[in-house]
């Protein structure tokens, strides 16, 4: 597996809150949120939790879910003692590579794709409002490009209580290429445009590189962070 990452804080955050990182088969991004850099704090500190994982455990899913309470935990005891960070919060999606399968989970509303013989797939569901009334049929697709709400989330780490990642397992072949993403390049890139850009390109790097760098061109109105794997 091949493995190309790219980051931009955007044309108007002052601040990155994305982070992201690979080990292995592992790869993890996070889209964090919160004043005073409280985002970046939380996304910095679920990916660190993640990439410790023993990914040799018989049950991933079961200790990826683990893993995630406990950073869910240390979420909540970071903001009782550091005031300005409270509310802190990130969305996480998580994907692990095995010779058959692909293992894929995710909390919030950051993407996992996989390209497979020139077709794109999205493999995971926003944990959105705009989402839910999307899939409920509530407003259109189109409508949720511009709804006021579209922000809010309906799941996320640092919240009170359990948390449960929503995980899903695809099989694998070859020549498959993955990508995991922020919102910030999901908003200023349609899934057709997805499609197209993560077929072209000869290394992983540089097709991070290029769906980042057209997000940005497009407006750069968040974060916007890219992992893309060639299987």
């Amino acid at each position: 597996m091949k493995v190309g990452m790219a980051s931009h804080v955007g044309k108007v955050r002052a601040v990155n809150e994305d982070s992201m990182g690979w080990k292995g088969t592992l790869l993890v991004l996070a889209d964090g949120m919160g004043g005073h850099r409280a985002g970046e704090v939380a996304s910095a500190l679920v990916v660190e939790k993640v990439l410790a994982l023993d990914t040799t455990e018989p049950d991933f899913k079961t200790a990826l879910t683990s893993v995630l309470n406990l950073a869910n935990q240390d979420l909540l005891n970071y903001a009782k003692t550091h005031q300005e960070c409270k509310g802190m919060g990130t969305t996480v999606v998580v994907v692990q590579v095995e010779a058959d399968q692909i293992n894929v989970a995710h909390i919030g509303d950051s993407r996992a794709y996989l390209w497979r013989a020139g077709h794109c797939f999205q493999l995971t569901r926003d944990h959105s409002l705009v989402a839910e009334l999307v899939r409920s049929g509530g407003i259109t697709e189109d409508e949720a490009k511009n709804h006021p709400q579209r922000n809010v989330l309906t799941r996320a780490l640092g919240t009170v209580g359990p948390v449960e990642p929503e995980y899903r397992e695809f099989a694998v072949q070859a020549g498959d290429r993955l990508l995991l993403c922020s919102d910030g390049l999901t908003v200023m890139l349609s899934n057709r445009e997805i499609e197209e850009f993560l077929g072209q390109g000869d290394s992983p790097q540089e097709v991070a590189d290029c769906l980042v760098a057209v997000a940005n061109d497009r407006g750069g109105i968040d974060n916007i962070s890219a992992i893309v794997a060639f299987l």
